[in-house]
């Protein structure tokens, strides 16, 4: 890992997902001559949360459906009205846009009998969650071929470079090679994904996670160091998951209208919230789902047998099929037959996620963050539930952005002096004199996370857990790594942390309760919008994290 590489380009895409993916074509659509590239940790065929693809696109307005006013309210509900709406709206004007894109490409969006797309409700209020089946990451691995942009696969990003105040490229690690390369250019988007391993599973598998597992929150350390602005870590996501089967879904269940029910066999949302039921904002569906297990009636499931047969094809189409293929296998072998059986869930670990969530750098409706020349779509982009659909068009706003401006790559600017600080942070880990490998040291703070961070919170709580984990900032530096695979898997423990940590400084924050689960204080278990109706910010400073009400 001594030796390294120069690549020039106009724009440089950290990471190939959907958000990436479309950036990049959209880039080359509107400009053939620039050079457009993507930098990629695993393969863009099958990587980021949608790596297999998606059921459904979760929210687009569609013609006679809805509208960009019943879509930024609904996600207003969802955020608790602690809501930026310029991206929000920016989503919702372009969403069917994205719909139509990937629909001439090849995704199939089933239809109903008159003709109609099949639109259904999962938010609060209005439909705007669309059926669709097909390979979407190979359609879009094959849109970008096509267009002739470059792709560097297998290559985690581990720093940006600046030139003064302003973003000047990335530094990644060949994993075949373990050569460093330096992509130069005036614009760089992070396109990276959330935070999944943050807290750890009721299974105990470090990877056995609800969202992406190897998106490990890398895109928000790797702007925050450089200069940008996060917001909406104290949003500590947990989700319901099929017990013993990592990865989302139950969206799917519940949009076709399957039932939350304890093991009593109680719709037991009637008590929480009897007009929105399993509808509910999440939050409040898992404090609802916490509540029944301490109470004993658990444990809690979706059941199916009210709904018709042809809805319940139409979920395994979904789940077998287009999203879920191993599903299929393990429900077979569970013996789980969903016109006779509930299935499990369980609550998820905490994560952070853009996406699913609040959780996300800052920026403009541009997707620009305060550091010149660096964006964020996707899942690392503070957009609220801004889910697929989001993440897509997110990725196309900021390329027409790039585009739009066209400046020239940094003149005569090398990155030798982040190649060297590099250098020197490799050769540390590759004597490693921690003596504890990256897979315990990660198994550590993610148990103090579900000890200390996950909600319910409390003032004494988080302390403690910013107390115990003070050392691990040292410690981590001398995490071994024998290997470029065991150098990705050190940064990556190294962005959980970072991502832990930021969260805990932001709960502490808002001394309020929100979101339901997400944000529930014990120490103030009143919400409070007189005070808190607002984003929280954590900008870098001098000795640590600044924190901060959004300023108006």
């Amino acid at each position: 890992m001594n030796r390294w590489e120069t690549v020039q380009a106009d724009f440089v895409i950290v990471g190939g997902g959907a958000a990436g993916t479309m950036a990049a074509i959209r880039a080359k659509e509107l400009n053939p001559d620039m050079e457009v590239v993507i930098v990629e940790k695993a393969e863009i065929s099958r990587s980021g949360a949608a790596g297999r693809g998606m059921d459904a696109l979760n929210n687009v307005v569609v013609p006679g459906h809805g509208t960009v006013e019943e879509y930024v309210e609904a996600v207003d509900i969802v955020a608790d009205g602690v809501l930026q709406p310029d991206i929000t709206r920016i989503i919702g004007e372009r969403s069917f846009g994205i719909l139509k894109r990937l629909e001439q490409w090849g995704c199939r969006f089933p239809r109903t009998p008159e003709g109609d797309y099949i639109v259904n409700a999962f938010h609060p209020k209005g439909r705007f969650l669309v059926e669709m089946r097909g390979d979407l990451k190979k359609i879009l691995a094959r849109e970008v071929s096509s267009l002739g942009i470059r792709v560097y696969n297998r290559h985690p990003v581990l720093d940006l470079v600046k030139s003064g105040t302003r973003i000047a490229g990335a530094v990644a690690l060949d994993l075949g090679t373990g050569v460093l390369k330096a992509f130069l250019a005036p614009a760089v988007l992070l396109a990276s994904g959330g935070a999944a391993r943050i807290g750890l599973p009721n299974t105990g598998y470090l990877h056995g996670t609800f969202d992406c597992p190897w998106c490990n929150g890398e895109a928000y350390k790797l702007g925050f160091e450089a200069g940008a602005s996060l917001t909406g870590f104290e949003y500590t996501c947990r989700s319901a998951m099929t017990r013993d089967f990592n990865g989302p879904g139950q969206s799917t269940f519940i949009r076709h209208g399957a039932w939350l029910v304890n093991g009593l066999g109680e719709r037991f949302m009637e008590r929480y919230d009897p007009q929105r039921m399993e509808r509910a904002p999440a939050g409040i569906r898992m404090r609802a789902m916490m509540e029944e297990e301490r109470a004993g009636r658990g444990p809690i499931a979706f059941s199916f047998r009210h709904l018709p047969s042809k809805v319940i094809e139409m979920i395994e189409e979904g789940i077998f099929e287009a999203e879920r293929p191993t599903m299929r296998a393990f429900f077979r072998r569970r013996g789980i037959d969903l016109k006779r059986t509930p299935v499990e869930v369980v609550m998820s670990e905490v994560y952070l996620c853009g996406g699913h969530g609040l959780s996300g750098l800052v920026a403009d409706r541009w997707g620009e963050t305060s550091v010149q020349g660096l964006f964020a779509a996707g899942d690392c982009l503070a957009n609220p539930y801004g889910f697929l659909a989001g993440a897509m068009v997110m990725g196309e706003v900021v390329a027409e952005r790039v585009v739009e401006r066209a400046a020239p790559g940094p003149s005569g600017h090398d990155a030798r002096d982040r190649i060297d600080r590099l250098r020197r942070a490799l050769e540390r880990h590759g004597k490693g004199r921690l003596g504890v490998s990256v897979r315990d040291f990660e198994y550590k703070f993610r148990r103090l996370v579900n000890e200390f961070l996950a909600p319910p919170k409390s003032e004494t709580k988080l302390r403690r857990f910013l107390h115990l984990t003070e050392p691990m900032l040292k410690d981590q530096e001398d995490l071994p790594a024998r290997d470029p695979h065991e150098v990705m898997k050190v940064f990556e423990a190294k962005a959980g942390l970072f991502c832990a940590r930021m969260a805990a400084e932001a709960s502490l924050f808002r001394t309020e309760s929100r979101f339901g689960l997400y944000h529930q204080r014990v120490d103030y278990p009143e919400k409070n919008d007189a005070q808190w109706k607002t984003r929280v910010i954590l900008s870098p400073g001098p000795e640590g994290p600044v924190v901060e009400k959004e300023r108006s």
